[in-house]
């Protein structure tokens, strides 16, 4: 019995998933240069002709896995944007990066490494530049939002704030105080919403 549309799109789905994951780890271990074309597809145990029905070439796996960790970011920022006061957003942004930084441990390892190889990046046509800046300017309406001043400065702190923590629990394998340093981080924004002074009666 042929498969149904649903299945044949289910199946396709699952193996290019499949070698997103070998990319992660072989990306990881040799290299995006040191991985060849016919290693990730042995790595994700299909046909190379398989794998460039999903993937033009080695370049576009990367930009997959770069693009779903740009979506990973977009979904802390939504959870964080739930929380009325600057405390509440700096808490939620910092707990969902640590959730995060935990379901896709080796991507953002890889993530945080070709950020180092913008030779790489450049093969890539990625737009990273374009996607920090969005990132930085939504982190400051954010924060203009809840009424701190000088939300530009602001912002760069907590964008600093995220990518340390990222850079140490990803260091670490295990025994990482998040929580303690979540906390220790949040306590020195304000836990209350503080009106602008244009908002001010």
């Amino acid at each position: 019995m042929p498969r149904t549309a649903d299945a044949n799109a289910a199946l396709r789905e699952k193996t290019r998933e499949r070698v997103l994951q070998a990319a992660v780890r072989l990306f990881s271990r040799h290299g995006f240069d040191g991985t060849s074309v016919r290693a990730l597809a042995e790595e994700a145990d299909i046909a190379v002709g398989l794998l460039y029905s999903h993937f033009e070439s080695k370049e576009a796996v990367l930009l997959a896995l770069m693009q779903s960790s740009m979506v990973d970011v977009a979904r802390t920022l939504e959870d964080a944007d739930r929380e009325p006061t600057a405390r509440g957003f700096v808490t939620a942004l910092l707990t969902s990066t640590v959730a995060m930084l935990d379901a896709h441990r080796d991507l953002w390892r890889l993530s945080q490494g070709l950020r180092h190889q913008p030779e790489v990046l450049a093969r890539l046509k990625l737009p990273l530049e374009h996607f920090l800046g969005a990132t930085h300017q939504r982190l400051e309406r954010a924060l203009a939002a809840r009424g701190l001043p000088e939300a530009g400065i602001e912002a760069r702190v907590l964008f600093a704030t995220v990518e340390g923590l990222t850079q140490q629990y990803l260091q670490q394998e295990g025994g990482y105080p998040a929580a303690d340093v979540i906390r220790a981080m949040a306590r020195k924004w304000p836990g209350a919403l503080r009106k602008r002074k244009a908002d001010a009666p």
